[in-house]
């Protein structure tokens, strides 16, 4: 792992994972894809005791590791409030994504990660004390919805934020400008919100560590608000089916797709529509069988 600032670390890969260490103990802040990924992060520190696991979120590259850390360590599990039920019954988020019990295809560890028991549900913002060997650390919960149902970041004592998935490096924007999100509204205020925090530095998931995440929020708030745009004028032009406007997405974004990677660009498309019906600016009916979607003026 990296060192930030004082005790607060990062382990740069292709999903970081936080840690905040005080001699041999450590508390890891996600823990990656799978047990692979998180042994990698901490096995530079030798023999150290892992004694808490904070999740920001349920997605498998973010608690992939945790059942191995439980039960290496007995480390207790702390996780928001929702996303605590997918991290315990991971079947949940391929089966969201399906709309039924999932193919076999979707039942793999990029949907699923190994259950682990979280121990402590976070409910809200109140701060999370954790014993480090008789002294106490205090690490504030920041509520970041719209990425996942739930998401939560996590500020340090050092004043390091990590914000798990509520951004996305700029890099990764330009690669990927269909953001994943599950709720659009909720992230777009996620947003609003990360614009007012300060901090010393913050660390995204995919992207790393950051001393000035303005720019980021900028990139993320502008890909987001083009989807909506391509997506309304899409439909403004004639009512729709979501297969007529996956189809036009992926052209315009030029996507190749598997099965996994159409129902999520499926899950995202589903909640752009979402929040333009709940402004008002379309309507969803059914007809012969099929969901149409059309402008309301």
């Amino acid at each position: 792992m990296k060192q930030i600032l004082s005790n607060s670390y990062y382990f740069p890969s292709q999903v970081v994972i936080g840690g905040y260490k005080i001699d041999e103990q450590l508390l890891l802040i996600d823990t990656g894809n799978d047990d692979s990924s998180v042994r990698k992060a901490y096995r530079d520190f030798g023999d150290i005791q892992i004694i808490a696991v904070l999740n920001t979120h349920s997605h498998a590259d973010h608690c992939g590791g945790n059942a191995f850390i439980q039960n290496r360590f007995n480390a207790p599990i702390y996780a928001p409030s929702l996303e605590q039920a997918f991290i315990e019954s991971p079947i949940l988020e391929p089966a969201y994504l399906y709309g039924a019990f999932p193919i076999k295809t979707l039942q793999n560890k990029f949907l699923m990660a190994k259950p682990s028991k979280v121990t402590h549900v976070i409910t809200d913002e109140t701060p999370i004390t954790i014993d480090f060997n008789g002294s106490t650390h205090v690490f504030d919960p920041i509520s970041l919805k719209g990425h996942s149902p739930n998401q939560y970041g996590f500020r340090t004592p050092d004043d390091i934020i990590y914000l798990g998935d509520a951004l996305i490096s700029t890099e990764m924007v330009e690669k990927h400008p269909l953001i994943f999100t599950y709720d659009v509204t909720e992230h777009l205020r996620s947003l609003e919100k990360l614009k007012t925090l300060t901090a010393k530095g913050f660390v995204i998931a995919h992207g790393g560590y950051f001393e000035d995440i303005q720019s980021i929020i900028a990139s993320n708030e502008k890909s987001l608000l083009t989807a909506q745009a391509i997506i309304y004028d899409c439909i403004s032009k004639a009512p729709c089916t979501f297969d007529t406007l996956h189809q036009s997405l992926s052209e315009r974004y030029n996507l190749t797709e598997n099965v996994s990677q159409n129902l999520l660009n499926r899950s995202v498309i589903h909640a752009h529509v979402k929040h333009l019906v709940d402004a008002g600016n379309l309507e969803m009916t059914a007809e012969a069988g099929k969901l149409m979607l059309g402008d309301v003026t």
